[in-house]
């Protein structure tokens, strides 16, 4: 007797009807997940912008004002831009993190595909980045940048970064089912990954033997691509491929986050048979 899954390979429609449904279960998921986000607060959506202006005005004061870091061009947009996506990334995966195990319940009583549930969290992290790009989009203005044609490789860039936060997503979901202690560990792993990262100053500030290390990690590689596509290259040696005299070290960071990702998938897909016996 064929089973289900050999039904949706041999049958296009039926497998196209299972995609939408599934579709419509992480849409639905991402939407609640961000709404209860904001259900009870006064100021609603409005939180979403305050966590990385207040990092910007307090970063800003201390390395802008008291550092001198305003040297570097359009150093508050610079600044900004290092907040947003920083707090993108942390934001996705810790709000994956528990969403299996708070999930549990749901788990329990209704056959659907698992990776919904921590790539629907990521997604209400990505609603909240879409309205942090509107705050970026007003110093932009500010900043009077006119538009460039690099900034045409952004969108490559941002899915560059969802899909290495989805990756992360994925394995830290899995293994917070069985390892309780792991947020306390990633807690600790987003604050070194704020001060190890050039998010409030500029990579050449490191030293010489650093700089090669550093961008090597996709995350920081993202970050300094999209400020330099944004505002223009601040220092010759910003960017991975000038770092390591070959636009080849590339394949470093993208093979990091194609490795990160397909073990994430596989390693969720191995895990995930046990989930309702452990939530």
């Amino acid at each position: 007797m064929a089973s289900v899954a050999d039904k949706l390979r041999n049958d296009p429609t039926r497998r196209r009807r299972a995609l939408a449904h599934q579709f419509r279960i992480l849409r639905v998921i991402a939407a609640v997940e961000f709404k209860l986000k904001y259900a009870d607060s006064a100021l609603g959506y409005v939180w979403s912008l305050v966590k990385p202006l207040s990092y910007f005005g307090m970063l800003w004061i201390v390395f802008g004002r008291f550092f001198k870091l305003n040297a570097v061009r359009e150093y508050p947009l610079y600044l900004f831009v290092g907040i947003v996506l920083y707090t993108f990334f942390i934001d996705a995966i810790s709000v994956a993190l528990p969403s299996v195990v708070v999930r549990g319940g749901i788990i329990r009583r209704i056959a659907f595909p698992r990776i919904v549930i921590p790539t629907a969290a990521t997604l209400t992290a990505a609603i909240t980045f879409v309205v942090n790009a509107v705050a970026v989009a007003v110093f932009v203005a500010v900043a009077g940048i006119s538009p460039r044609w690099q900034w045409l490789i952004i969108p490559p860039l941002l899915i560059e970064l969802y899909v290495l936060a989805l990756g992360l997503a994925l394995v830290v979901s899995a293994l917070f089912v069985r390892f309780r202690d792991l947020s306390q560990v990633w807690e600790l792993v987003a604050t070194l990954l704020f001060y190890a990262s050039p998010i409030m100053y500029p990579v050449v500030f490191l030293p010489p033997w650093a700089q090669p290390i550093i961008l090597a990690n996709p995350f920081v590689q993202i970050i300094q691509d999209i400020r330099n596509a944004l505002i223009g290259v601040n220092q010759p040696l910003e960017t991975i491929s000038a770092v390591y005299g070959t636009s080849l070290a590339y394949v470093i960071p993208l093979g990091i986050v194609v490795v990160v990702t397909a073990l994430g998938f596989w390693f969720f897909r191995r895990e995930e048979a046990d989930f309702a016996e452990r939530v």
